[in-house]
């Protein structure tokens, strides 16, 4: 087992069946709940096993994977409603292996002063809980959980979390973890609650760096974070994520850049620890930092990769393309040579004749499937790109929606049509 293992959060990119469906308390009857939640357990079970293939392993599950199931208004019995997809998807999770998280939103506040905001968030942590129960998930399947907020009395709104804490039912407190934030509490707070509590910490490697406490540099706070974790809570985890460039301090960047991840992955050492990465291109980037990070990476797999995204650097950068297949001849991999061109295309503006050249290629694949009016609308977008990109999107949507309509797996799998 490697020492370092890296998963993503919540959604895929570019994994065909994996889309969750939502729902509004307008239109949740009893047939629509039942009929959305059992696409999204069916997606579960796609994600789950793409993760296997991949080698990823360790996601998020997305909270909204039962919609709307812990507002008061929703009576739908999801456990007993769904007892056979459970059923499947707990052989999965057995056979895959795949360790599994979830994450509640910003409105989960546990340290609440308003009893009814309290009251709120112990229904959806029970939630949560009831979920990897009902899905057979180990110890090592986690809720994610922040301090909340300070209220103007830091010591009280601290004290008032540890109380409510230790009130929650025993199966669910046995699943929280607490993660420091970019704001108000730090990781020092967060390994003293836990303490009261018996929780294991999640070290949040980017809040840390914008709300570090007063004394200890990262490695001692990393340390203590992981010695939080007993071996019934799984292997120390901890979350990864990168500033997004031009945005707000505490935002995601698109993707995990390989120049400061590779420094963080180094700074790991010999640590044993699994890394949550939050970042918009979820799997994607979770895929790159297993390459990037992997000894035994073979030529086979890193070509596989390149199937994925070859169209999309195609569109921006014929440099990085040809770099790129001139890379895949050597004998032995070269990981970060690829994503070094990958990275460099994908600084590239989109131009107009480049994107219609990438097109003109995927098009190759449905040509002989559309009908004659799809074949008119394509040919008259590609021909518009001639002159820019305002018709890039309009092409793609036709192109996917032939693809899927004709289950041309190849393309189904490219990230072209999803970044």
């Amino acid at each position: 087992m490697p020492m370092i293992r890296y998963g993503f959060a919540c959604k895929t990119i570019g994994v065909p069946g994996a889309d969750l469906s939502a729902l509004t308390l307008a239109r949740a009857t009893p047939e629509s709940m039942l009929a959305v939640c059992r696409h999204n357990l069916r997606a579960l079970g796609t994600m789950l096993r793409y993760c296997a293939s991949a080698r990823i392993p360790l996601m998020r599950i997305s909270s909204d994977i039962i919609p709307l199931a812990s507002h008061p208004q929703n009576t739908f019995d999801w456990r007993a409603q769904l007892h056979e997809e459970f059923e499947a998807l707990r052989a999965v999770l057995k056979k895959t292996g795949i360790r599994v998280s979830m994450h509640p939103g910003q409105y989960t506040v546990l340290n609440s002063p308003r009893q009814d905001v309290v009251e709120h968030a112990v229904a959806d942590l029970v939630f949560h809980a009831d979920f990897l129960d009902a899905l057979g998930a180990d110890g090592s399947a986690r809720i994610v959980l922040h301090l909340g907020g300070g209220y103007g009395d830091r010591a009280s709104a601290l004290a008032r979390l540890a109380k409510n804490l230790l009130a929650l039912p025993p199966h669910v407190l046995g699943r929280i973890s607490l993660e420091n934030d970019e704001r108000t509490f730090t990781i020092e707070d967060a390994l003293c609650i836990c303490g009261k509590c018996g929780l294991p910490v999640i070290f949040d490697v980017f809040h840390h760096s914008l709300n570090a406490p007063a004394k200890g540099n990262l490695a001692y706070w990393l340390d203590r974070a992981m010695e939080s974790w007993a071996p019934q809570h799984g292997r120390p985890k901890l979350h990864y994520s990168q500033q997004l460039a031009g945005g707000k301090p505490g935002m995601h960047s698109r993707t995990i850049a390989m120049r400061e991840f590779m420094e963080f992955h180094q700074s790991l050492g010999q640590r044993e620890v699994d890394v949550m990465l939050e970042v918009k291109d979820k799997n994607l980037s979770a895929e790159k930092c297993i390459q990037l990070t992997n000894p035994g990476l073979t030529r086979q797999e890193l070509t596989a990769q390149w199937a994925r995204y070859k169209y999309l650097v195609l569109e921006r950068d014929q440099a990085a393309y040809t770099g790129i297949r001139a890379l895949l001849k050597a004998e032995t991999p070269d990981a970060k040579g690829f994503y070094a061109l990958v990275e460099q295309a994908m600084e590239k503006e989109l131009y107009g004749p480049q994107a219609r050249n990438a097109a003109e290629h995927v098009w190759g694949y449905v040509d002989k499937l559309a009908s004659p009016a799809e074949k008119k609308r394509a040919l008259t977008g590609m021909a518009e790109l001639k002159n820019g990109i305002a018709a890039l999107p309009r092409v793609k949507r036709l192109l996917l929606t032939l693809a899927e309509r004709h289950k041309v797996e190849y393309l189904l799998h490219s990230i072209y049509f999803y970044v």
